[in-house]
């Protein structure tokens, strides 16, 4: 309906103002990456600094749609553009205080009225290094809501001396493991600077301490060849539920994502000689080698400790396990 093409891309860009979207967008229709014997319609959620010239878009086949507020924001709201200018694809600058999950929506949308077509969307979030921290401080639902929806994030404006990949890389990954994560950068230095982790991956014991274990998790996700086969030790919750494979027992944290409703315990498959010293709930520290593999307490691979000591340890006062 409304063109010729068999299929419809629409790309989704997430981020808040002045995070860079008009930006990514001119330079993706300007690129040979992209045909530009089709015709694209930028729906604009919001407009920031940049703008999109006149010139520029009859150049590129582009027409712009402009929406002022999230209500409008969905295939009738945009129905008419469809009709008129018939595009091959959608570029969607959305303004990010509006609810991340109204791209979903949005595509489903698109889907009914284009019901004779194939219909695919492409998410990004594009964040600011320069206000990243800031607004995980006082907006993180927001922020994370962005992760969550997004299949890759460009963290633009980084620079050695300001941006801590480490932490970037904890926060988004905390909710999205799939997502793909892309540092920008006009200093070509940063691209060869690397990531430092806040413990000894190579020593004869990896200690993670509580602090760090956020962070040791996503790189031990991430980077899983790192760190099979060698004794770890890590600190966290004891539970003993029933049914469990014998011998073993679980090993966990109180984790937070984004904010204190977000709470949730993550846990370990732990096998040791002998639990018996041990009752639900003690803080412990298990000095152990790790595996990664097959439980059917997983229903997947994941990390399985083998232990050779297991120790109570004092329950810090802030036990909660953030990722950033």
């Amino acid at each position: 309906m409304f063109n010729r093409r068999k299929n419809m891309m629409i790309y989704a860009f997430l981020g808040f103002l002045e995070a860079g979207k008009t930006s990514i967008i001119k330079d993706l229709l300007k690129q040979d990456l992209f045909d530009r014997k089709l015709k694209t319609l930028i729906v604009c959620c919001e407009e920031g600094e940049e703008e999109y010239d006149p010139v520029f878009l009859a150049n590129v086949g582009a027409t712009v749609a402009y929406i002022e507020d999230e209500k409008s924001f969905s295939g009738d709201g945009i129905l008419s553009q469809l009709k008129k200018y018939k595009p091959d694809r959608i570029f969607v600058e959305y303004n990010g205080m509006w609810r991340a999950t109204k791209i979903i929506e949005f595509y489903q949308d698109i889907c009914e009225i284009l019901f004779d077509r194939q219909v695919m969307i492409q998410t990004l979030d594009i964040v600011n290094d320069e206000t990243f921290s800031v607004y995980m401080k006082n907006m993180p639902s927001l922020m994370t809501e962005h992760f969550k929806v997004s299949e890759t994030i460009i963290c633009n404006r980084c620079t050695v001396e300001k941006t801590n990949k480490s932490a970037v890389r904890g926060s988004v990954k905390a909710v999205n493991p799939r997502a793909q994560l892309v540092f920008e950068s006009e200093d070509e230095e940063f691209y060869k600077m690397k990531e430092v982790m806040p413990f000894d991956k190579e020593a004869d014991v990896i200690d993670i301490t509580n602090e760090n274990f956020g962070l040791w998790y996503i790189d031990m996700i991430e980077n899983v060849k790192d760190y099979e086969g060698k004794t770890i030790k890590i600190r966290g919750i004891c539970q003993k539920p029933k049914g469990l494979t014998p011998g073993f027992a679980v090993l966990g944290r109180r984790v937070m994502t984004c904010c204190a409703d977000d709470i949730q315990f993550m846990g370990f498959m732990v096998k040791y000689d002998n639990w018996d010293d041990f009752k639900n709930q003690d803080f412990i520290a298990i000095t152990a080698r790790m595996e990664y593999k097959y439980m059917k307490e997983y229903q997947e691979e994941g990390p399985v400790f083998y232990a050779d000591l297991v120790e109570k340890e004092e329950r810090p006062e802030d036990d909660l396990v953030y990722f950033n």
